[in-house]
């Protein structure tokens, strides 16, 4: 087998036609060799990536070869240091590139190559591969065999969410070992509706949600019914405010944000107060638009949003980047997020999930961006101002279809394009929870069809009628 000295000798005999051809001694090293001060190339030269079979004989230094090809130590890019893998990286023309990949001992000689580094998991839910994927998501919303993609792998990590809602089971599977309780207006602070533990999933669950490292704090203010008080609501935040000046002294603090996916039939002026007064403090404000089907603008916190404001309101649409019929809209909804047929973690046990549709679930996918965002970017840490700016900017533009009552067409984005295609539907989904087993032959046949809908065998499925929520 021809030593690494010898190939390299070949090399130059056709990148350097003028040179006087080397020659070997048994050892394989270079001997004889003749040529200027100066290399010679046939052409443009590229960086390519070199590797060894892993079997071959270790060869002899680089700056061995170097010396003897009186080549400049700067064409060499980058040479491996460790036991397992001879890895070079040269500055060569083609004709050296040829050269090297036609030696036996060679494994691989590739061009280096411009990298996207998103990152992606498999096996979620529809609404994380809409939120990081230009062409969106289609097939069935029940479906799990969707891709989340992500170029910071921290996913959030150290930021803050509050849910403040029905509060949370923090034991659940998908929040391994970051959740914890915070303020409850009742006595106990179990989650006795579901809805806080599905909302906070969504924002911050592994496999299930978008910031899947990000501290969750429940904050439970509504009631087993889902219902509550606004003073219930103003407890909970004043807590948020002095839990947020306390952590944002300690050491690793990144940031908080305050998700809030409920409302008032009208609106309440000392809950938009309090609300202002996390702003000032620094923290961070989604809230959901509400599931009336008409103007946001109408009540307490969605009308907050709009321009001018630093809280996020968040309208629904659905896998086809339709509003949803549901869904509150107007001047004051900021952004559309995915919020039919969502599924999350669910209150009845640590591996239980269900499926949930509404303003809600639109609103802790906005959530988990944002903290998505601040972990990219620090310096958004404490302005919300900022922050919404950000968040606007990264979304997709005119990718929303429907009545918009005047709102931007902004899509939730979190700036990543997986290069997933949108794929056609084959099989006729019906919704089971929607449109049940009546009907024609294909409609009963669909309906089963999503009944077989695979979901982790870790988790057991509540239901999959997709109750309408806030």
């Amino acid at each position: 087998m021809k030593s690494f000295f010898a190939i390299a000798a070949s090399l130059v005999a056709i990148c350097a036609p003028t040179f006087a051809a080397p020659q070997t001694n048994s050892e394989g090293l270079i001997s004889n060799f003749k040529t200027s001060n100066t290399s010679v190339h046939s052409g443009p030269t590229k960086e390519y990536i070199i590797t060894w079979t892993r079997d071959e004989t270790q060869p002899k230094g680089i700056d061995e070869y170097l010396k003897q090809l009186k080549l400049e130590g700067d064409a060499v890019k980058f040479e491996s240091t460790n036991s397992y893998t001879r890895i070079v990286i040269m500055e060569l023309c083609e004709e050296h590139a040829k050269m090297f990949a036609n030696y036996t001992e060679i494994s691989v000689v590739e061009e280096k190559a411009t990298i996207e580094s998103y990152a992606q998991k498999t096996m979620s839910p529809w609404g994380l591969q809409a939120l990081s994927n230009a062409a969106g998501a289609s097939g069935s919303p029940q479906g799990q065999d969707f891709t989340y993609s992500f170029d910071d792998t921290s996913l959030g990590a150290g930021v803050d969410i509050y849910v403040v809602d029905t509060g949370v089971r923090t034991t659940h599977a998908v929040f391994t070992g970051r959740g914890s309780q915070g303020f409850s207006a009742f006595p106990s602070n179990v989650d006795g509706d579901g809805h806080g533990t599905h909302v906070a999933g969504t924002a911050a669950g592994a496999m299930f949600g978008v910031a899947q490292s990000a501290n969750i704090i429940a904050v439970r203010v509504l009631g087993d019914d889902g219902a509550g008080a606004s003073s219930d609501t103003i407890k909970g935040m004043d807590w948020v405010i002095a839990n947020h000046e306390k952590r944002r002294t300690q050491p690793g603090f990144k940031g908080s944000i305050m998700s809030m996916s409920w409302g008032l039939k009208g609106t309440a002026q000392t809950v938009d107060e309090t609300i202002a007064g996390a702003i000032d403090a620094g923290i961070h404000v989604s809230v959901a638009a509400g599931n009336d089907g008409k103007d946001a603008c109408g009540s307490t916190p969605a009308h907050l949003g709009g321009g001018g404001s630093n809280v996020v309101t968040v309208g629904s649409v659905n896998i086809k980047n339709q509003v949803s019929t549901f869904s509150n809209i107007g001047t004051c909804v900021d952004i559309y997020a995915p919020g039919e047929q969502i599924v999350s973690a669910w209150n009845k046990g640590d591996a239980i999930i269900n499926f949930l549709s509404g303003t809600s679930m639109a609103c802790p996918h906005v959530t988990g961006v944002m903290a998505y965002l601040i972990g990219q970017d620090p310096s958004l840490s404490q302005n919300p101002a900022a922050l919404k700016a950000k968040l606007l900017k990264t979304a997709r533009t005119g990718a929303v279809s429907g009545n918009l009552g005047g709102s931007a067409n902004l899509l939730l984005s979190n700036g990543v394009d997986g290069g997933i295609r949108a794929q056609r539907l084959v099989k006729n989904y019906v919704d089971v929870g929607h449109s049940g087993l009546n009907g024609s032959p294909a409609a009963r046949a669909a309906a089963a069809v999503a009944n077989d809908v695979v979901i982790d065998k870790r988790f057991e499925l509540h239901s999959r009628d997709s109750q309408l929520r806030f």
